[in-house]
């Protein structure tokens, strides 16, 4: 089988999603001056993000977008494209609000401070969220990315590794400990960072006293794996590239549909996990987003009835996880977080309890790669690979590898 190491984004949520407020449906649209209310773009999955359409009442020449006007041929491309221009309000979460503008829009008057000014399409931005680089990787928008608060040989999307082994990408610090020398003398202007830069607030505010405007991801509060995947919608508009957000989800949520809606399978119990150095076993609460995609690809999680907590995963004792999952169809070794699993051997030496469980005698031990929590494009390839093992059709496999 050929071996992928693209597997790491998908689990890294920092916050447990049943904590995370769902945006009320009934939000109406934030009323700004010299703003037009459009719509809202329809999103399928994503749960914490409401996007809201704008058109300026005032164009670039101090006219309406609806005013009809003469104008000469030369001329006409750049008006009918300053007529169409959008600015959008991104809400998350319920909480957080942003304003996407034009680069050469004047901003709203009597805008509310807690609005964040983002401008696009947006040049020399510094990630911090490793889960959106492999989004902007599917628009064509490195070059929109200037530094990186993850090292080189910490990057498992190709594509961001080689454009930090040509100094395209700069590394600039983590997220903690941003370089902001570096930042301001190569005129960052926009800080993507994941819900880590909640337990230091003060980087926070230090990165927007210099000027450098601040978005915070939160897709890993989404519920549904599909719904993050979803957010390419939401960096589609910050790299000005909608169409090709729209056209790359709607093939996977269509190749998703097409190959696990046409067979009927025999329902088999999954489990998913890693052993710690002192033998206890890390699984999957009961509604994180890993969960579902087995649920998604046909498969029954083995601990389904897991109890909420504050964080995606729950720790227990080998012996429970024997009582409850020894019968279990199928074990996947969560090696994205322990990568010391290379074969069965390694895995009954981790314990002796693990010659009686039911996969482990049929061969139906798997194990993630390394890309996991850095594949956020590619939720799709690891929904048909658990399909895959569940139908036993494993000639192709994109991400999941059998433990020999």
């Amino acid at each position: 089988m050929k071996k992928n190491t693209f597997f790491a984004v998908f689990l890294i949520p920092v916050i447990f999603i049943s904590c995370a407020k769902q945006l009320p449906k009934s939000d109406s649209p934030l009323e700004l001056e010299g703003l037009s209310y459009k719509k809202s773009l329809p999103l399928t999955y994503a749960k914490q993000l409401q996007i809201d359409e704008y058109h300026s009442d005032i164009g670039t020449e101090q006219r309406s977008f609806n005013q009809p006007v003469e104008m000469t041929s030369e001329s006409s491309a750049k008006s009918e494209n300053d007529q169409k221009s959008s600015i959008y309000i991104v809400t998350i979460s319920g909480t957080d609000r942003y304003i996407l503008l034009p680069k050469d829009c004047p901003v709203p008057k009597n805008l509310p401070s807690e609005v964040t000014v983002i401008r696009t399409p947006v040049t020399n931005a510094y990630l911090c969220a490793s889960s959106a680089m492999a989004l902007w990787n599917r628009l064509g928008s490195l070059d929109s990315i200037k530094f990186s608060a993850i090292q080189k040989k910490d990057w498992y999307v190709p594509e961001a590794t080689r454009a930090m082994g040509e100094g395209k990408i700069l590394y600039a610090g983590k997220y903690n400990a941003p370089d902001f020398e570096l930042l301001l003398k190569e005129n960052c202007s926009l800080a993507i960072e994941s819900t880590m830069i909640y337990h230091t607030p003060q980087i926070k505010e230090k990165l927007e006293s210099l000027g450098i405007s601040v978005f915070v991801d939160k897709s890993s509060y989404e519920e549904n794996p599909l719904g993050r995947m979803e957010w390419i919608k939401l960096y589609g508009l910050i790299c000005k590239k909608q169409e090709q957000a729209e056209d790359f989800f709607q093939k996977q949520v269509a190749r998703i549909e097409t190959n696990t809606a046409s067979q009927k399978i025999p329902t088999k119990s999954v489990s998913f996990f890693y052993i710690t150095s002192n033998g206890m076993v890390v699984i999957r609460g009961s509604e994180d987003y890993i969960v579902k995609m087995i649920e998604m690809a046909g498969g029954e999680y083995a601990f389904k009835n897991t109890r909420k907590s504050s964080s995606p995963s729950v720790t227990i004792p080998m012996e429970q996880f024997y009582a409850q999952c020894a019968s279990s169809d199928i074990l996947i070794y969560n090696s994205s977080i322990d990568n010391t699993l290379h074969s069965k051997a390694d895995l009954l030496s981790k314990s002796p309890l693990f010659a009686d469980f039911k996969a482990v005698q049929n061969d139906e031990i798997w194990m993630t790669g390394k890309y996991l929590y850095q594949a956020t494009d590619r939720i799709g390839d690891m929904i048909l690979d658990l399909r895959a093992i569940i139908t036993g059709q494993t000639e192709q496999m994109s991400f999941l590898e059998r433990v020999e």
